[in-house]
């Protein structure tokens, strides 16, 4: 049970706990939670006034964000997805001009080419940040590759967690490297973390 998911909870029990109860939503479920996601996350405030998406590329079951790119693609808005320098193992962010231009990258994940132009001023950008689940405090779950925490320790511009209700828990196990997100929006509304 989500319960039992708690910070003294080990992280690799946490994520196989996350995915396997991703597994477990209907394909009818899911197109509710990513249209009530999307409604949320294009009307809030921190949306409609940034200039840049930082978006990422949906795998495993995560919500289906690309609407969202799109829609900042129709309003003007640069939009950028990361590309996995694995040696590195850490994030750039490349500007795109259409979904169409991702291809299969590292993870078979699709990203940009290399050749795309880099975004480096975040200044009035906001992340989507991926991951298994968020919880109250704005702490995540990643994969365990530490690419989104290595990035967000020197991000200055807004970090927002898009998750269905059930991935959105009182208290995730977490390290102290492991960075906090701005806010955290579900189907059901939006919630600013606390600190703990």
């Amino acid at each position: 049970m989500i319960d039992l998911v708690t910070m003294h909870t080990d992280k690799k029990e946490a994520r196989a706990h996350f995915l396997a109860l991703r597994s477990t939503i209907t394909n009818d479920r899911r197109i509710f939670l990513d249209d009530a996601l999307f409604s949320n996350a294009s009307n809030h405030s921190a949306f409609l006034e940034a200039e840049t998406l930082l978006c990422f590329s949906p795998v495993r079951g995560e919500p289906n964000i690309l609407p969202l790119a799109e829609y900042a693609l129709s309003l003007g808005k640069a939009v950028a997805f990361p590309i996995s320098h694995t040696n590195e193992r850490h994030l750039s962010f490349h500007k795109i001009n259409s979904l169409t231009e991702l291809t299969k990258g590292a993870y078979n994940i699709p990203e940009p080419p290399e050749t795309f132009p880099e975004i480096t001023d975040f200044s009035n950008a906001i992340c989507i940040v991926p991951a298994l689940a968020f919880d109250r405090r704005g702490k995540r779950l990643g994969y365990g590759g530490g690419y989104y925490d290595r990035f967000l320790s020197n991000f200055n511009g807004i970090s927002i967690g898009l998750a269905y209700s059930d991935f959105f828990v009182p208290c995730l196990p977490t390290d102290a490297h492991d960075a906090q997100i701005n806010i955290i929006i579900t189907e059901n509304g939006e919630y600013f973390p606390y600190e703990q």
